[in-house]
């Protein structure tokens, strides 16, 4: 395998969760956190059609994303026709930041090597013990009403 499509999968220390009331368990950090830091690198599961039809009726329907733009490669290997009819299911804590309307932290995807990532990064400055949050974008909320 070339360098190039290696993903070093990675997570900050001091990263937990926390029942945050509301909102369920929520992503915390022991420390802090500088802006631009990584706080994590995991895979997705890229879920085809039907598979994100299924999903959608169990509880993993809080756990997955728009798959978003992926290679003509890594669509044929999950036989998804449609990206925006699928769906991934990230395998790391980014699955448990809860959303905020001025979010601290974002989620950027990579594709490596035939498998789709999530990469959290701080936004901003986040001082230690205070909630990690990304934005959902607005389709996630219409897609639950």
């Amino acid at each position: 395998m070339a360098k190039k499509d290696i993903m070093r999968l990675d997570r900050k220390k001091g990263l937990y969760l926390k029942n945050t009331g509301a909102k369920g368990r929520g992503v915390f950090c022991l420390d802090n956190i500088a802006a631009g830091e990584t706080l994590e690198v995991t895979p997705a599961i890229v879920l085809n059609e039907t598979a994100t039809r299924h999903v959608d009726k169990t509880i993993l329907l809080n756990y997955s994303f728009t798959t978003g733009k992926i290679s003509k490669r890594l669509r044929q290997r999950a036989d998804l026709k449609n990206p925006h009819d699928g769906s991934s299911v990230v395998m790391g804590i980014a699955s448990f930041c809860n959303h905020a309307e001025h979010p601290n932290a974002e989620v950027l995807w990579q594709e490596r090597g035939g498998t789709v990532y999530y990469v959290l990064s701080a936004t901003r400055r986040i001082p230690r013990n205070t909630e990690i949050c990304t934005g959902y974008g607005d389709s996630w909320f219409g897609d639950r009403d």
